[in-house]
């Protein structure tokens, strides 16, 4: 049975994820009506892919490449339905989802789910077989109040100063959401004019946040890989200040304060930065691709001390409980 709701994703090149996440989105009870995928780079075999349990609509680029907000913008503009539901392409998703999002989600409100981060390896086996392993292991989602103490490589650092609580984790908050078409459409959507890394997701639910939207979280939980830019490594620098500097400009504050507290005290920006604006004093140096013992397939930026590599995210503080669902 199909839900009144269209899907959303966004995919350049990782096509398996694509694959898996239709394979799930046909597993669902109900499914979509419809999922809009939006092509960011040229097509490729899986460009045309069609499923018996929904319909799928092609959104292709006109251009070398499409930006991340820009792709977003165009499959939440391009689908027909006034409930919308935006994927990461490797979110691992439960079979409850869009029944549970569905009673959830109301006019002016964002229902998202918890999340949980792992390993790239274990996300590929079906929802069922990921959720019993993690029950067993004892994980718990990386935006759940209650965190286990001992942090591991599975669950982002929550070791770090809470600044302006709500506005702090919504780079999760981003791999599954549900909203009104109409709401989207009041946001103006992404901003497209943050470049490269960082803070876009940020900006989209404070802007949610600054129109009176009431951000939902649903007990249903989503599984994700743990990648490496799910964090803000120096090699981002320039971009992550640049859209620091955009974000205050609109805000009033920084946000992810201790990156960019992180940067001030390695002395890639001053200090004062809170009280002056950002300024980048020096930049750190690229490792060359020939250098020893640097990997050749995906150097990294270094300073003369060690690497350095900063979460761009907190745990947040909740506004509300969690919702009852019938899952």
């Amino acid at each position: 049975m199909r839900s009144p709701i269209s899907a959303v994703t966004i995919v350049k090149s990782r096509t398996e994820k694509l694959t898996n996440l239709i394979t799930q989105l046909e597993q669902c009870s109900p499914t979509p009506d419809e999922l809009v995928i939006v092509w960011m780079a040229p097509p490729s075999d899986l460009s045309l892919v069609r499923s018996d349990k929904f319909d799928i609509v092609h959104k292709f680029v006109t251009q070398d490449a499409l930006p991340i907000a820009k792709a977003r913008n165009k499959g939440m503009s391009a689908a027909k339905h006034a409930n919308l539901v935006y994927l990461n392409v490797d979110a691992v998703i439960a079979p409850s989802l869009f029944r549970d999002g569905l009673l959830a989600l109301r006019d002016n409100t964002v229902v998202i789910t918890s999340v949980v981060f792992l390993p790239n390896e274990r996300c590929c086996k079906p929802y069922r077989q990921i959720s019993k392993d993690e029950k067993e292991i004892g994980y718990l989602a990386s935006n759940d109040d209650t965190l286990p103490e001992d942090d591991n490589n599975e669950i982002p650092s929550r070791d770090q100063e809470i600044n302006h609580g709500k506005f702090s984790d919504d780079s999760i908050c981003s791999t599954v959401f549900f909203i009104r078409k109409a709401d989207f459409h009041k946001t103006g959507g992404f901003d497209e004019g943050y470049a490269g890394f960082g803070l876009n997701d940020e900006d989209f639910f404070t802007n949610c946040r600054a129109l009176g939207f009431s951000l939902e979280q649903l007990p249903t939980r989503t599984f994700a890989p743990h990648r490496p830019n799910y964090q803000c490594p120096i090699n981002h620098l320039l971009d992550f200040v640049h859209n620091a500097q955009r974000f205050h400009s609109k805000w009033g504050f920084y946000p992810c304060v201790n990156v960019l507290n992180a940067y001030a005290d390695q002395g890639f920006i001053n200090a004062d930065f809170k009280q002056n604006g950002i300024k980048i004093k020096h930049l750190p140096q690229q490792v060359e691709e020939d250098t020893p013992g640097a990997p050749a397939e995906k150097p990294m930026v270094t300073n003369a001390q060690n690497n350095i590599a900063f979460t761009s995210f907190h745990s947040p503080e909740k506004e509300s409980g969690l919702l009852s669902t019938s899952a």
